[in-house]
């Protein structure tokens, strides 16, 4: 993950935001660690940010808000973004089943108890550490936060790449070398001057060609060929920790 969490705030009560502002800068000296703090007075603002570049790691929402309810904004993150580590914050208990719908990682009652938030982000940055290798692409304009393992492969242009998800293809201005170095080296192999491709989501390795699971097949060079095929060998003995 990136060195930096970035945490969002979200509550109308500026009393609040200023009380849980003081209580994540108190949990990330205790930990050491460096964190970035925005805050937004409502679930519009907060919604905007969001949609404009999404690199928050931790979001303590307010659930009652005038306009669009906690509740509501998780239902619309998560039908884009399931890294998003949601812990809502809420005077009252009727919400809590609803918090399994957008896997929050739990509720907090107010009036909020330091150690309990302690608790949930503690939870959170272990779910940030161990889960989330992720990539940051601009795709026209916006941020997006893709998952390692969610890459099968990536394609390089003359002025721009084609990143090959299990569900969605991305294209961004980014050369391929600059790509290379970002992406985890245990969890992807260079296979040819214009292709990376995702170790996990190899079926088959040939002479000339590489089968994927997604049943794309893109060409490996010769000169490549004996190194990818240790490396292809090496992940699936376990080699690499998943």
């Amino acid at each position: 993950m990136s060195e930096i969490i970035n945490i969002a705030i979200c509550d109308d009560e500026k009393i609040q935001v200023k009380l849980l502002e003081t209580y994540v800068i108190n949990w990330a000296d205790k930990n050491n660690l460096r964190i970035n703090i925005e805050c937004f007075y409502s679930g519009e603002s907060f919604e905007f940010s969001w949609s404009m570049d999404k690199k928050y790691n931790i979001l303590l929402l307010d659930i009652e808000m005038a306009g669009i309810n906690g509740v509501d904004l998780a239902k619309k993150i998560r039908q884009e973004d399931n890294l998003l580590n949601i812990i809502f914050i809420t005077a009252i208990p009727d919400y809590i089943g609803e918090g399994y719908e957008v896997d929050a990682i739990n509720y907090l009652i107010k009036p909020i108890v330091e150690t309990k938030l302690y608790e949930c982000l503690d939870k959170a940055k272990k779910k940030i550490y161990i889960e989330e290798k992720i990539i940051l692409v601009d795709v026209e304009g916006e941020t997006i936060r893709i998952k390692e393992k969610d890459i099968i492969y990536i394609e390089a242009f003359s002025h721009s790449i084609d990143i090959y998800t299990i569900d969605k293809k991305y294209t961004t201005r980014k050369n391929i070398g600059v790509i290379e170095k970002e992406l985890d080296e245990k969890l992807f192999i260079r296979c040819h001057r214009s292709y990376i491709v995702g170790l996990m989501h190899i079926n088959r390795i040939g002479k000339t060609d590489i089968k994927l699971d997604n049943k794309d097949t893109i060409p490996v060079s010769r000169r490549l060929y004996s190194k990818v095929n240790m490396e292809f060998i090496r992940y699936f003995r376990g080699g690499v920790d998943e």
